[in-house]
């Protein structure tokens, strides 16, 4: 008696609860109108706040840009490239701000048709994902796409000039930050799939060979680039992440055994490729006369500086300035005033303005010089390097050869002689032609 008075009160409170389809319907519909109005919202406010936004934004491009010291002025193809994709980012950044109330209300929606432990586990995996997503978007932002573009700017410098579009900026900066959160994913994946009964901690260390392949296999299709170096980093993220997820579902001796190796290992070898290549010199700077500024940092005369890879080197107004590459018969450089280089590497410098005198390059070290019209390759030579602009470029042998390099094709410059480089064609006085036609044809045509 007492078990079938039970059994109708639950038949009752369930009745109670259910909804019929148009109430439905018309619960669906105001959920929408608040998600739509609270949406409009957000993109006004990102509108009338679309220069700070437009700024945050472009700050990874900003940032690699002025690491070689380039224009970081964004271009347009079209007239319409002016609003489109300013509407595209402020679109895609009012659905962030809006998130907590979308996500409110599609589960005050979707709530009252779980049970309880349903409700429990729904809550528990979204919170997840969101956090590991906010993470996500964090960690690209601050960290993946500004050494993406630094390392693609950084593969062209000095043979060609950047010209970005806003368009293609956007949609790289987007893809990545979203590729990058859905990467985050990884973790909460791999905790609820232990968690659930789904898959062992044993044939996770099992396939653990694979998995790392798997990465690598991932990263190279998901980032929109070939740069080995992002991939590299997306991939390490990748199997950081599934060790992560491994030891929080089940922190047994294997899987934190598995964590430290690995994150030791990503950790020194981190360490030593950034110590051996942003601090450590790879030549001396020095001022013979006026002021050298290194790095930002202004050198007096006779004071040494070290040169490591990516400082930018510059002169003041008659200042002049020596700089030794490390190793045995490496090359000298002097900079003239108003010259302005950037240290690549060992022999390898970028010359953005000024002139230059490359001496010491024998047959075993070369020098390369990357400029804005062409790529110059010093064996055994003594020269003198002219950029008076970045389109610019004159070079006198003195001694040696050099070998230039435009467009793809090669031209020997023997030692006397002297030949210069333009992007974009040579120079011309057009008055005389322009007259000439003007007699031709008729003043008004």
């Amino acid at each position: 008696m007492v078990r079938a008075e039970a059994s109708s009160k639950l038949q009752e409170d369930v009745h109670s609860v259910v909804m019929s389809l148009g109430a439905h319907l018309d619960e669906l519909r105001k959920r929408v109108m608040w998600c739509v109005l609270a949406f409009a919202a957000a993109f006004l406010l990102c509108w009338v706040f679309r220069q700070a936004l437009w700024d945050i934004l472009i700050r990874p491009h900003v940032h690699a840009m002025r690491a070689y010291d380039l224009d970081p002025s964004l271009h347009i193809r079209t007239y319409f490239e002016v609003v489109v994709p300013q509407l595209k980012a402020f679109a895609i950044c009012a659905v962030l701000l809006t998130a907590p109330i979308i996500i409110y209300h599609v589960w005050a929606f979707v709530a009252p048709g779980l049970f309880f432990h349903e409700r429990h586990r729904v809550l528990k995996i979204g919170a997840a994902c969101i956090a590991c997503f906010i993470v996500g978007v964090l960690f690209a932002y601050f960290v993946l796409v500004p050494i993406a573009l630094e390392c693609l700017i950084g593969v062209s410098t000095g043979w060609a000039k950047p010209v970005m579009m806003v368009d293609d900026y956007l949609s790289t900066f987007f893809m990545l930050t979203f590729i990058t959160g859905l990467a985050f994913q990884t973790p909460v994946i791999v905790y609820f799939l232990i968690r659930w009964g789904i898959i062992s901690v044993e044939s996770m260390a099992r396939y653990r060979k694979p998995m790392i392949l798997g990465a690598f296999i991932v990263s190279a299709i998901i980032t929109p680039t070939v740069d080995p170096i992002t991939q590299t980093l997306v991939a390490g993220t990748l199997i950081l992440l599934y060790d992560v997820g491994s030891v929080v579902a089940a922190p047994t001796r294997t899987t934190l055994l598995s964590f430290a190796k690995f994150t030791g290992g990503i950790l020194i070898l981190g360490l030593a490729f950034g110590g051996w290549y942003w601090w450590w010199p790879v030549g001396e700077a020095s001022a013979v006369k006026g002021t050298l500024t290194v790095g930002g940092r202004e050198v007096s005369e006779g004071a040494p500086a070290k040169l490591t890879r990516g400082a930018l080197c510059w002169t003041d107004e008659g200042g002049a300035a020596r700089i030794a590459f490390r190793g045995k018969g490496a090359p000298v450089v002097y900079l003239a005033g108003n010259a302005r280089v950037q240290a690549r590497d060992s022999g390898d410098l970028s010359l953005f303005r000024g002139d230059t005198l490359v001496t010491g390059a024998n047959q075993k070290t070369d020098m390369v010089v990357h400029t804005g019209p062409a790529t110059v390759l010093l064996t055994g030579t003594r020269a003198q390097l002219s950029a008076p602009d970045e389109d610019t470029l004159t070079v006198s042998v003195f001694e040696g050869q050099a070998l230039v390099t435009v467009a793809g094709e090669t031209r020997r410059i023997a030692a006397g002689q002297t030949a210069t480089f333009r992007r974009g064609g040579e120079p011309a006085d057009l008055s005389g032609a322009e007259q000439r036609w003007r007699d031709i044809i008729g003043p008004g045509q």
